[in-house]
């Protein structure tokens, strides 16, 4: 006689399938009854896996005349983690990552070598000029007429004086208490301070969107606001916890119902609710410790850093910029002059000049000029430019998610109002924060975002428009009212003590 298998004792993967075999052959549509008709499977079995299936292939639920929940596929069995597209989607993005990874990582080391490395260069080749200035004019014995060629090293002298000025002024007439004051701030300044390529990587490529921290959040607020509710929610306080537009939380609520081990239940008056039972075992009071309020998603930083930091960051690459750019132009004028057959050189490039006699000094070089050119002024402009072009396509990656949190926080914000209304509300209402009334003053602080909002929501719960004002609609939301007074009466219908801990009977360090 072959050994009977248990109910619990299972193989997910076949039975998953079999549901959806059934769901195909009822044409995407099936009670959980149908389905333990089609499939001859155990009523539990059908009931754990069906919510995965649901998950997967991103379920309606459906209340019949008769209270009955079914399942409906309107859109097709399309699975979204299995199959050719899901997975082919899931290889590019892996790659996407790796590739974005190794891009990154490389142009962090160049970013070290480049921002920091030019400018001391530049900085030094600067100063070695100075130096060459300075001497060359003593060595003049007092001719003060200067060479056609010391024009660069002159203005170069004239931007170090004008620094030293602004510099010895602002330092020489503070007071001690001044002086003792930005000491202080500046020690704790440097307490606090990241390491500059961090704070260097933070102003390029940003700390992360913190999409995984908000998940992570949400979860724990969910679990929280079912906790404390005993153990029910709706749809539409899910949408106000979340933030998600009404399609986007029928699909994610069942993904919930997967992690969380929860069920679709129907009250006697029609209204679906989603009841999770394991969520309840708990002491009371962590029970009673779920959130009074929604949260808002924070917007997304572009950086970390103080803006004077990334002021800065700005201002090292536009000396590079500027650095580069008179080393292309002074390379260019003496290829010219070069190939003219020209001697004499534009006073202007006399640093030029000068940074090119460095070179075939020091250097085995055949052709200074093109070592110039291209070291010192095609790769510090080029650079330069993508230093300046990343964090700006950054910064419009960041600004259009931003206008995707500033969108849920203003659907959690409409949807806990109307869920809350006990009368007609119009986006006056919302915007102003009052409760009935208040369309006169209030209307000119209404966004068309909260009107949009507003009107989805109407649209979805079959509201009806009582009352205009000025082409501000009034609704009335008597459909969400119905199911606020079903989702109150399941939550007093649950006995909470069928799932108190009770004392402890057995501790295993005894």
């Amino acid at each position: 006689m072959a050994k009977q298998k248990r109910v619990y004792d299972y193989n997910p993967g076949v039975v998953r399938d079999a549901l959806v075999g059934a769901f195909r052959a009822r044409k995407g549509e099936a009670t959980v009854a149908d389905l333990v008709a089609a499939t001859g499977l155990p009523n539990y079995q059908v009931q754990t896996e069906v919510r995965a299936v649901s998950d997967e292939y991103g379920a309606r639920l459906r209340v019949t005349e008769s209270g009955e929940i079914k399942y409906s596929f309107a859109g097709g069995m399309r699975s979204r983690y299995r199959g050719f597209g899901p997975s082919a989607a899931r290889f590019l993005g892996a790659l996407g990552k790796g590739v974005k990874a190794v891009a990154v990582f490389a142009f962090k080391a160049w970013i070290a070598v480049m921002l920091v490395g030019y400018f001391v260069l530049f900085l030094a080749l600067a100063v070695l000029a100075l130096v060459a200035s300075v001497a060359a004019s003593t060595a003049g014995k007092g001719d003060r007429k200067r060479s056609r060629g010391d024009g660069g090293l002159f203005l170069v002298g004239r931007l170090f004086e004008l620094i030293f000025r602004i510099w010895f002024y602002n330092e020489v007439w503070k007071s001690p208490e001044r002086h003792a004051f930005e000491n202080e701030r500046r020690s704790e300044k440097t307490r606090d301070r990241r390491p500059l390529h961090k704070a260097v990587f933070s102003f390029v490529f940003g700390d992360g969107d913190g999409r995984k921290e908000w998940d992570d959040t949400l979860r724990k607020d969910f679990v929280a606001f079912v906790r404390s509710r005993r153990g029910v929610i709706v749809l539409e306080e899910f949408m106000s916890l979340t933030g998600y537009a009404p399609l986007a939380a029928e699909e994610a609520i069942n993904r919930f119902l997967v992690e969380f081990e929860g069920s679709p239940e129907v009250t006697s008056g029609g209204t679906i609710y989603y009841f999770f039972p394991e969520l309840l075992k708990s002491e009371k009071a962590l029970l009673d410790s779920g959130p009074r309020s929604v949260r808002e998603r924070p917007a997304v930083r572009f950086s970390v850093n103080p803006r004077a930091s990334d002021r800065w960051f700005g201002i090292f690459n536009l000396v590079n910029l500027a650095f580069g750019g008179y080393f292309l132009a002074g390379s260019a004028a003496a290829m010219g002059a070069i190939g003219s057959g020209a001697m004499a050189v534009d006073p202007f490039f006399g640093f030029h000049l000068f940074v090119l006699r460095l070179v075939a000094v020091f250097l085995p070089v055949s052709d200074p000029v093109q070592l110039v050119f291209v070291g010192l002024g095609l790769v510090p402009v080029g650079f330069a430019i993508l230093f300046y072009l990343v964090p700006f396509l950054r910064s419009m990656s960041v600004a259009a998610l931003n206008r995707e949190v500033a969108l849920e926080n203003q659907r959690r914000s409409v949807y806990s109002r109307v869920w809350s209304a006990d009368g007609p509300l119009s986006a006056v209402d919302i915007g102003s924060g009052s409760g009935q009334g208040g369309m006169g003053e209030g209307k000119k602080h209404v966004s068309g975002q909260a009107v949009k909002v507003l009107e989805e929501l109407a649209a979805y719960e079959g509201a009806q428009a009582v009352a205009t004002d000025r082409g501000v609609m009034t609704w009335s939301f008597g459909e969400v009212a119905r199911k606020r007074a079903d989702a109150e009466a399941a939550r007093a219908a649950i006995d909470l003590k069928r799932y108190e801990l009770g004392g402890t009977v057995f501790d295993s360090g005894s």
